[in-house]
């Protein structure tokens, strides 16, 4: 027998998941908003809202560490977005965060630290941006940036205006806007802990079922040896590029283009913006009209010209690149493997995070569409349900049912030995409610499975391998709905109550996928304490147990353990719960 200990996590973790929820719902709905409506300066304004919503938040949860792990939090929920990129907002987010934890450490819990961690979170979303053009244009971005200031201040007559002026004066704008939201969100917070009372949000916060963050999906593979192609490929035909192998540059990055398209669908998302193409055209007549011409009066260089679209192939490649980067790091196995390597609280907190997620994002929603939305989107409301989210965090991650797992390979016998220990619970009068999978055979093959209620004994055929258009086709078998629809009725609230044990017979791929009775899963180890016996094969037994965060857990191998063994943990497991529901 295998044990899996459920150990719940710290109270600093779930008020990370409040935060970060929050905040994420925020990124959302506002970065779309100021996207949409192409408003410049987009970043500077997330990042002044960042600031404000984490300030605040400060002043009610005043644990050290809280903003790194909402940040995180944060950042790792983008993991799951369906833009084609990924991986440049979730390294802006999290470095907002660390730049005031990081100053909030040096200069203390007070105004200065602050105020300082305040500017230097907004001043990093202008040096995000200018790192990403470096990154996609390489440095001689620069000398075409001055180049072109250059051309313009001339036609203005304003030479004397100095390029560092510029950066100064830019730079002192991103730096007032983080002090003031700093200072925004300390009196905002501290505002809130005055009239908390007078202010508590009484909606009701309902948290959504479906775990994302261990979702697997039939629409996108995912290899790490492809992850590995794409790094060498980006670095390899950049080594190329610098080295001005024009030919086996050109080559090399058209074998890698048509990978990245015939892998990932989403690859060319941004290249399709025309807003990519209108930089593209900027970035090349500058460099062939300005690359030369103030040091030696020309207005058109051909070698500006080839630095020009040098440059935008290296974007190019680098932007295909990055988007097929992003979809890998999506891959379930790096968060499985990440999982293992101590970070179980993080992605804990993550599901939590996400389960809050769809509550917030219908608020400010309905806020934004709403004639009185300013009133709505109040951000007292928003800190009272952060504190009634945490509180129901707190109660739900306490509690969670007991999971005994039989498991072995395919065919091996696992509902026969289920069947074995049901029908000696029964004897002994325990009751028990769930379902059995009992496969059906013809001419020694198995062609599908029928469901059995184990309370009524009544069975529906589950699926067939005989092909059918109106069925969900999984594997090698289609799924009949009305069978999935029963399964869920039997694992409906109502019907577990006054259980002593709930028996699922099998979760499966299925149901790592979110399809079947996934979100009935997800329900009763969220609100029902009944003991559990689940039914799994023994490839996924891993992912199963970190998908639905359950209590304890006893796995037992049907090759290496008896009837009884797994009678007798059930019976304790049982007793112990009875004297817990005697004591309440």
């Amino acid at each position: 027998m295998e044990t899996i200990i459920y150990k719940p996590l710290n109270s600093i973790w779930l008020k990370a998941s409040v935060v970060g929820s929050i905040w994420a719902s925020i990124e959302i709905i506002l970065g779309s908003f100021l996207h949409n409506l192409k408003i410049p300066f987009s970043g500077m304004i997330l990042s002044f809202i960042s600031v404000y919503i984490l300030i605040a938040f400060l002043q009610v949860w005043k644990e050290n560490g809280l903003i790194w792990r909402a940040g995180i939090i944060c950042a790792l929920m983008k993991s799951v977005s369906p833009s084609a990129l990924i991986l440049g907002p979730m390294i802006g987010i999290f470095t907002e965060a660390i730049l005031i934890e990081l100053f909030i450490f040096v200069f203390g819990k007070n105004l200065i630290g602050y105020l300082v961690g305040g500017a230097f979170a907004v001043l990093a979303t202008l040096l995000h941006k200018l790192v990403n053009l470096l990154i996609l244009y390489g440095f001689d971005f620069i000398k075409i940036l001055s180049d072109l200031y250059l051309f313009a201040v001339k036609q203005i007559d304003l030479e004397q205006l100095n390029p560092t002026s510029l950066i100064i004066f830019i730079t002192i704008i991103y730096i007032i806007t983080g002090m003031t939201g700093a200072i925004a969100g300390y009196v905002t917070g501290l505002k809130y802990l005055k009239t908390k009372n007078l202010s508590d949000d009484q909606s009701e916060i309902i948290l959504h079922s479906k775990n994302q963050l261990f979702d697997q999906t039939t629409k996108q593979s995912y290899s790490l040896i492809y992850l590995l192609i794409n790094l060498f490929s980006i670095v390899a035909i950049l080594f190329l590029m610098n080295s001005n192998f024009v030919i086996v540059t050109t080559i090399s990055s058209f074998i890698y283009i048509g990978f990245c398209i015939l892998n990932y669908k989403n690859s060319l998302r941004r290249l399709k913006k025309i807003s990519f193409w209108i930089s593209f055209i900027v970035i090349t007549f500058a460099a062939a009209f300005l690359w030369n011409g103030f040091s030696h009066g020309a207005f058109f260089s051909l070698d500006g010209l080839i630095i020009g679209l040098k440059m935008n192939a290296r974007a190019i490649i680098l932007v295909i690149g990055f988007a097929s980067i992003s979809v890998e790091l999506k891959n379930p196995l790096i968060k499985s493997v990440l999982y293992h390597r101590g970070f179980a609280n993080l992605y804990q907190s993550l599901s939590l995070a996400f389960s809050a997620l769809p509550f917030f994002l219908s608020n400010l929603s309905k806020s934004e569409n709403n004639n009185k939305g300013i009133s709505r989107i109040s951000f007292h409301g928003i800190l009272s349900q952060a504190e009634t989210l945490f509180r129901i965090f707190e109660k739900e991650h306490s509690q969670r049912p007991t999971v005994v797992i039989i498991t072995g390979d395919i065919h091996q016998g696992k509902t026969t030995f289920t069947q074995k220990i049901i029908t000696d619970l029964l004897e002994q009068k325990i009751r028990i409610a769930g379902f059995l999978s009992i496969g059906i055979n013809e001419n020694g093959k198995r062609i599908g499975f029928n469901l059995v209620d184990i309370e009524s004994s009544r069975q529906i055929e589950l699926c067939s391998d005989k092909k059918d258009e109106k069925r969900l086709k999984f594997g090698q078998y289609y799924f009949n709905n009305a069978a999935i629809l029963r399964g869920m009725e039997i694992l409906n609230n109502d019907n577990l109550s006054d259980k002593q044990l709930i028996i699922i017979d099998e979760i499966g791929p299925l149901e790592l996928n979110g399809q079947g009775w996934s979100g009935a899963i997800e329900n009763i180890t969220r609100s029902i304490i009944v003991p559990q016996l689940w039914v799994v094969r023994k490839s996924i037994v891993k992912k199963i147990t970190r998908k639905w965060n359950i209590g304890n857990a006893y796995i037992f191998d049907i090759t290496e353990s008896s009837i009884q063994e797994v009678k007798n943990k059930l019976n304790e497991i049982m007793f112990q719960k009875q004297l817990i529901n005697e004591n309440q």
